[in-house]
C-alpha cells in the first residue's frame, strides 16, 4: 500500500486512495503477468477487447511496473471492463472531449475549457462520497440530493449551477452510451425545482463603467500616454475601450489588420492553462471565441487614436508588425498586463472593482454594446454583428438597458390633447 491509514481519523481522500488501492490490485489479480521480458526487453500481456477481431488486444512495456499501470489504465478506460464511479466516468467523458479534435488551436481552446471542468469538479464533487459511487448503482435520489447539497452549502448564481449540471449530464449521457447504465437518471430530474435556491445574478447595469467612471479612465490613459509615451499597455487598453473587443482579441492585432474603412478582428491570444506538466503560457490561435472573422468599422475617435498610436509605434517600435508589441515569447503584449494596467488605474481613480459587481475590461463590451443598441433604436443584430455575439446574448449579458434622457424625450412627445 503506498500509504498508511488510521481508521479512526480517515478522511474522505484517504478512503478514496484506499478504494482505488484495493481496485487497483482486484483488477490486476485477474492477470497473470509475465516473469520476464522478451527478447526485445518488453514485457507484453494480452487483455479483452470486443473492438479487435481476435477479441484481445496486446499491451506491452519495459518494467513490470509500467506494464501493470498500463493495464490498469485501460481497464479503467472506456472499452475496460471495470465498473465506473462517478469520478470515473466524469474523467472519460473530459478524455472524450479532447480525442476528437483534429485542430492544434482549437484543442488549446478545448483544454482551457477541461480546466474550467474540473475546477468546478472539485467545487462541486471533490471528496464527497457522491464521486465514490459506482454510477450504475447512482439513482435519480442521490443526484438531487446532491445538487440540493452544493445549492444549500455555496450561494450559487445561475452560471454556477450550469457547469455544475453539465458536469452531471456528460458523466451520465456517456455512461449511457457505453452501456454503463441501463437508464439515465439525469435525464428525468425536474432542475425548475432548484430555481428558488438560485442567487439572483448582478444586474448588468452595475456591471459597467457609468459614463463619468468612463471618461475619467480615458482622461486618466491619455495622462500616462504623455507621462509614459512608449507603455503599449495603455494604448491596448484604450483601444479595448474603443472598439469593445474582448481582450485577448487586442494583443494579436496588426497593422495588416487595420484597413482603409475598418478594422479587421480574426485572431486571438488565448491563456493556456497548465496541463499534463506544461505550464501556464500564452498562445495567438487564428481565430477568434466565435470562430468568425469580424470587421470594425473606423470611427473618427478610432481613427484620431490610430494617429497617435502609429506616431508612437513609428518612434518607439519603428519596424513592427503588431500594434501592441512586447519583450514576450509572442512578440506582444500578454492578456493580463492590460488588466494589471486597468486593475492599477481604478486603484488611482479611487473606482473600486468588486467581485460582486464583477467589473473588469470586459465591463468596455457592455458599455460598447449598449451605446449602440440605443443609438440604433434597439437593433440587436447590428450590435452582434460589430462584437461578436449572438442577439440573444447580446440581450442577456451585454445590454445594460435603454437610455433614460432618450425615453424621457420620446415620452414627452406623446401628445393628450
Amino acid at each position: 500500500m503506498t500509504g498508511s491509514f488510521d481508521c479512526d481519523n480517515m478522511t474522505l481522500g484517504d478512503a478514496r486512495e484506499l478504494y482505488m488501492h484495493i481496485e487497483k490490485r482486484e483488477i490486476l489479480n485477474h492477470y497473470t503477468f509475465p516473469e520476464q521480458p522478451g527478447k526485445d526487453g518488453y514485457y507484453r500481456i494480452y487483455v479483452p477487447d470486443d473492438t479487435k477481431k481476435s477479441g484481445r488486444r496486446q499491451l506491452f512495456a519495459k518494467t513490470l511496473t509500467d506494464l501493470e499501470e498500463k493495464v490498469y489504465a485501460y481497464v479503467k478506460g472506456i472499452t475496460g471492463s471495470s465498473r465506473k464511479t462517478f469520478h470515473d466516468a466524469y474523467e472519460l467523458s473530459l478524455e472524450e472531449k479532447l480525442n476528437y479534435i483534429k485542430d492544434p488551436e482549437k484543442l488549446l481552446s478545448r483544454q482551457n475549457s477541461v480546466s474550467v471542468y474540473r475546477s468546478y469538479y472539485n467545487r462541486f464533487f471533490k471528496d464527497t462520497e457522491f464521486e465514490l459511487k459506482f454510477i450504475d448503482e447512482i439513482s435519480k435520489t442521490d443526484i438531487e440530493d446532491m445538487i440540493y447539497y452544493n445549492l444549500d452549502r455555496y450561494s450559487l448564481r445561475e452560471k454556477a449551477l450550469k457547469m455544475m449540471k453539465c458536469i452531471l449530464k456528460s458523466a451520465f449521457s456517456l455512461a449511457y452510451e457505453q452501456y454503463w447504465i441501463s437508464d439515465n437518471p439525469y435525464d428525468r430530474i425536474n432542475m425548475k425545482k432548484f430555481n428558488w435556491m438560485v442567487v439572483k445574478d448582478v444586474d448588468i447595469e452595475k456591471r459597467v463603467h457609468s459614463g463619468d467612471e468612463l471618461q475619467r479612465i480615458l482622461d486618466e490613459i491619455h495622462v500616462w500616454q504623455r507621462k509614459k509615451p512608449s507603455y503599449v499597455s495603455s494604448y491596448a487598453l484604450e483601444m479595448q475601450i474603443l472598439i469593445g473587443a474582448r481582450r485577448g482579441e487586442i494583443p494579436p492585432l496588426r497593422r495588416s489588420d487595420v484597413h482603409e474603412k475598418y478594422v479587421k478582428i480574426s485572431r486571438e491570444q488565448i491563456t493556456v492553462k497548465k496541463h499534463n506538466g506544461i505550464p501556464e503560457h500564452f498562445e495567438i490561435v487564428e481565430h477568434t471565441k466565435t470562430y468568425k472573422d469580424r470587421y470594425f468599422p473606423r470611427t473618427k475617435d478610432l481613427d484620431e487614436f490610430l494617429e497617435r498610436l502609429y506616431a508612437m509605434l513609428d518612434k518607439y517600435y519603428p519596424g513592427n508588425e503588431y500594434l501592441f508589441p512586447s519583450d514576450t515569447p509572442n512578440g506582444v503584449i500578454n492578456n493580463n498586463m492590460v488588466y494589471h494596467f486597468y486593475s492599477r488605474l481604478c486603484g488611482r481613480l479611487g473606482i473600486k472593482l468588486s467581485r460582486e459587481t464583477v467589473k473588469g475590461t470586459h465591463s468596455f463590451r457592455r458599455n460598447a454594446i449598449t451605446d449602440v443598441v440605443n443609438a440604433s433604436g434597439g437593433n440587436l443584430m447590428l450590435a452582434s454583428q460589430l462584437f461578436g455575439n449572438s442577439p440573444q446574448v447580446v440581450r442577456k449579458n451585454y445590454y445594460t438597458g435603454m437610455d433614460m434622457t432618450d425615453a424621457v424625450e420620446a415620452l414627452n412627445q406623446r401628445k393628450f390633447s
